[in-house]
């Protein structure tokens, strides 16, 4: 039986080798989600690395979601059904420099792709939950004692509906993972944001991917607007 595991080029950290090997063997379907990853006397062996080395290397594919570490059965490739800490591509995102104007791209990019997603495959359950969304987020805006801070958790919620709408992982993965770096940037009681909102959710509910597409427009200029204003300096 062929050995997977068996290095055939020139060495990496030792670590990086067993974490790259693996994503390797992800990539290539040679791995599976549900699959039995060899103890590590075996991937020691193979890789020809320590058997600390392979446990470090488990440890951190553990915590960023790729695979489970069972106590007495073994470590298993995750099922997509295991969301943990981070994407471990994504991760980086978070310790490279980074600008506003380039997530903002990003985030308008996978928004446009979304609503277009959500138009064409969210049920009807899913809108009628979306449209209940909407309606608690309305009433936060114009409710007087309300919070920033609870309407804005409202507006997350809202868009992470969206993503789960989709019903595409990765897509939901990565906005979700985007989405997130702006939550200390997220304001909806700005001029502007609870029409916006209204126009892009009534655009879905109608399943009009062109106005939805438009709203998407529209909220990232009120957002980029918002964002210069109470950042000058950039």
């Amino acid at each position: 039986m062929e050995d997977i595991f068996r290095v055939h080029e020139g060495r990496q950290s030792a670590v990086e080798l067993v974490i790259e090997k693996i994503k390797e063997l992800l990539i290539d379907q040679k791995l599976s989600p549900g699959d039995m990853i060899p103890n590590e006397i075996s991937l020691a062996e193979s890789l020809k690395v320590g058997r600390g080395t392979v446990r470090e290397a488990l440890k951190i594919l553990s915590a960023y979601g790729v695979v489970e570490i069972k106590q007495g059965h073994g470590t298993f490739v995750s099922s997509a059904s295991n969301k943990r800490l981070f994407d471990p591509q994504l991760f980086q995102i978070l310790v490279q420099d980074r600008d506003y104007k380039s997530l903002t791209q990003v985030r308008q990019l996978l928004e446009e792709g979304i609503v277009k997603l959500v138009i064409e495959s969210a049920s009807d359950d899913e809108l009628a939950l979306l449209d209940q969304t909407m309606r608690e987020f309305q009433e936060a805006l114009r409710d007087e004692q309300a919070s920033a801070q609870k309407a804005g958790a409202l507006d997350l919620h809202y868009h992470r509906l969206l993503a789960r709408f989709s019903h595409n992982s990765i897509v939901e993965n990565i906005y979700t993972f985007v989405i997130e770096l702006f939550t200390k940037t997220i304001n909806p009681i700005h001029e502007g944001v609870d029409e916006v909102h209204r126009q892009l959710h009534q655009a879905i509910m109608d399943r009009n991917s062109e106005k939805a597409v438009a709203a998407v427009h529209s909220h990232t200029a009120i957002w980029v607007w918002a964002y210069k204003e109470a950042h000058p300096e950039h």
